[in-house]
């Protein structure tokens, strides 16, 4: 949506998939409600306080924003309160070491949860790279109010550059996660995958820029999500035993089971500083046996990516099929790139025992997959 577009739109059907095109005007006033108040969450870790201080220094400006609780994950150098403005309030919380992202925002919303502000009515959701374009918390809260002001709904901010979510909202019939796939492999989805590797002509945007788009979502990241306080309320913190990666997503999925409904929107953007590790390249290698990708992320990163699915699996055999021949494509992959058996065991351990502790529900810190700058107690419990 462009900057100057002050109307915001739900049609009739906005709770479809569809996007909206008839925009009754709403006008975007700064001044806030009582009990619109945002209080925002942000988790920081390691050498990263260059990011941080943008990213709280950006939400501060904001007269949306009440309160703003920093977690430090961890961080090598302590995160201090004097590290920010003093307008609005910035509250710290030190991890003694890194807990990963689940520990982390599990430590960071349930401080949210304990507010007792009543003016503080939405929770925001940040990571610590995340920087917001020019008036995307005032264009969330107004479709919010457009949507009817419902403790029930949740918005998530469009990340431009990150995962799946732009392909979301530029095909409406695209999908997060395709039932029966496994590790996001589906042979159904090979022909038009290889087809876009090799074309590179994906649409990655959504069309229509003088529209937003509005799409409901399942799985929905941290970065960006929009929460009224009443939902976060409503559910558990993130589960801390899913320690990095997908806790979001189970998160999101927690949410939609208690009857809260996430759409995903382009009516505020933000941007991401840092790519994701996993970020696609020239390079013809996959990430999960690129010598490049730490065993750590490997691990938590295909095990609990395996929980998740176990959710969307309607036809064992097939989701048997898809994952049988992913990993034998995996384990040729390997054997090519490191021209040994055993240097393509060693890049494919940390898969075959994410496989085991998925299909098992085994979730929780593993002692040989320990986060950089976790300390030793973090996986005293580690099976």
């Amino acid at each position: 949506m462009s900057p100057e577009r002050n109307d915001l739109t739900p049609s009739e059907n906005n709770v479809s998939n569809a996007p909206l095109e008839s925009k009754p005007p709403i006008a975007l006033n700064r001044a806030i409600d009582a009990g619109r108040s945002v209080a925002c969450v942000i988790v920081t870790y390691g050498r990263r306080e260059q990011l941080v201080r943008r990213t709280v220094a950006a939400v501060q400006t904001n007269p949306a924003v009440k309160r703003v609780i920093v977690v430090d994950n961890g961080c090598n150098r302590p995160v201090m309160i004097e590290d920010f403005a003093t307008e609005p309030p910035v509250d710290v919380i030190r991890l003694a070491s890194n807990l990963g992202s689940a520990g982390g925002f599990h430590a960071g919303i349930t401080a949210a949860q304990r507010l007792e502000d009543k003016d503080i009515g939405f929770v925001l959701i940040l990571d610590d790279d995340n920087v917001g374009e020019d008036g995307f918390l005032e264009r969330l809260l107004a479709l919010h109010t457009a949507l009817g002001a419902t403790d029930d709904i949740g918005l998530c901010a469009l990340r431009r550059h990150r995962g799946i979510y732009p392909t979301l909202l530029a095909d409406q019939s695209a999908v997060a996660i395709r039932p029966n796939s496994f590790l996001n492999f589906h042979l159904a989805s090979l022909p038009s995958k290889l087809w876009r590797r090799f074309a590179r002509s994906a649409r990655q945007d959504p069309e229509n820029y003088g529209e937003f788009h509005l799409r409901r979502i399942e799985t929905a990241p941290y970065g960006g999500l929009l929460l009224p306080m009443a939902a976060v309320r409503k559910v558990s913190p993130p589960n801390k035993d899913f320690v990095l990666y997908s806790d979001d997503h189970d998160y999101s999925l927690r949410l939609m089971d208690a009857g809260v409904a996430v759409y995903l929107t382009d009516v505020g953007c933000i941007n991401d500083a840092e790519e994701s590790w996993d970020k696609p390249n020239t390079s013809a290698r996959s990430a999960l046996v690129s010598p490049d990708a730490p065993a750590w992320r490997l691990y938590y990163a295909c095990r609990n990516r395996i929980l998740i699915e176990k959710r969307y699996t309607t036809s064992p055999i097939i989701y048997r099929i898809n994952r049988t021949s992913y990993v034998g494509l995996l384990a040729i992959e390997a054997l090519l790139a490191y021209r040994s058996l055993s240097g393509a065991r060693k890049a494919l351990r940390p898969l075959v025992e994410a496989i085991a502790d998925g299909d098992a529900q085994r979730l929780g810190w593993r002692t040989e997959y320990q986060l950089p700058g976790a300390s030793a107690s973090n996986t005293a419990s580690a099976h």
